[in-house]
């Protein structure tokens, strides 16, 4: 029979649910409003309150799960974290919860949040999403599957990030960055496809090559507007992967992120 262990130093609220074979280490506190799913590790130090997590979720250390958002507009509203299962939180992260009942700040499933890194309020974390170290999330910002944002980034709120895109280590993203692309700088700009992230996750080369020809149009392409791009690539029978790129800069409210216009140096990878 599954046990759950709770160290004697741990303060937890009469209506927290604690699943099976859950652990609590050391001065751990866990709030009101809060359910712990079964098979999750939570360390030493670590403040849960607002929260219903999954299961198998490892929290290594003084994280702070579901606290008040940092938004001078909120109200005290009980509003909440949601977390899937799988999830590798390390120390000293934060996810702070929403400013509305309605629209929880939410992580899904098997995604690693390295150590200081940050989620704001009101964001939505897709899966299989990395976050290294002292990446710092805004409010609202939305991230979808499989992207990788490396250390020391920086979010604006409301921004959009799409599927398989990587923004790279001390970037700044203000605008929407569109799936399956790489971005780099301090006001970040396009650099490419993360053709080694698509290859990675079983793409085949026609997928990648129909992917590139979509992004030289859209991004490289200075004959057209990005409208006009985009109205060109619908009626070219697009790809899946294309059709999900048009649909997603259709969809831009911020506006969308720009290529660094650059001759490509060959460094042994093809040109992206």
């Amino acid at each position: 029979m599954q046990e759950t262990t709770i160290h004697p130093s741990a303060i937890i609220d009469p209506s927290a649910k604690i699943g099976k074979n859950v652990q609590v280490g050391p001065y751990a506190i866990i709030g009101k409003n809060t359910e712990i799913g079964d098979n999750t590790k939570i360390g030493p130090f670590c403040v849960i309150e607002n929260t219903k997590m999954g299961k198998n979720n490892d929290l290594i250390g003084s994280a702070f799960i579901g606290v008040k958002p940092q938004d001078l507009s909120y109200d005290g509203l009980e509003s909440q974290v949601i977390i899937g299962d799988n999830n590798k939180i390390r120390e000293n992260v934060t996810i702070h919860r929403a400013t509305s009942l309605e629209t929880p700040t939410t992580i899904g499933n098997n995604c690693l949040l390295m150590a200081n890194s940050h989620v704001a309020h009101d964001c939505v974390l897709g899966n299989n999403i990395i976050l290294v170290n002292n990446c710092g999330v805004a409010g609202h910002v939305h991230i979808c599957d499989n992207a990788i944002l490396s250390g020391m980034t920086a979010v604006h709120q409301f921004v959009r990030i799409g599927r398989f895109s990587m923004l790279s280590g001390l970037s700044g993203l203000t605008l929407d960055m569109p799936p399956f692309c790489r971005a780099s700088g301090p006001r970040a700009k396009l650099v490419g496809l993360n053709t080694i992230g698509l290859r990675r996750a079983g793409w085949t080369r026609e997928q990648i090559s129909a992917v590139k020809t979509a992004y030289k149009k859209l991004f490289l392409d200075t004959e057209h507007t990005l409208k006009e791009t985009l109205d060109i690539l619908e009626k070219e029978n697009p790809t899946p992967e294309v059709k999900e790129l048009i649909d997603f800069c259709r969809n831009t409210k911020r506006g969308m992120t720009s290529a660094r216009m650059r001759k490509v140096v060959n460094s042994g990878e093809e040109d992206e």
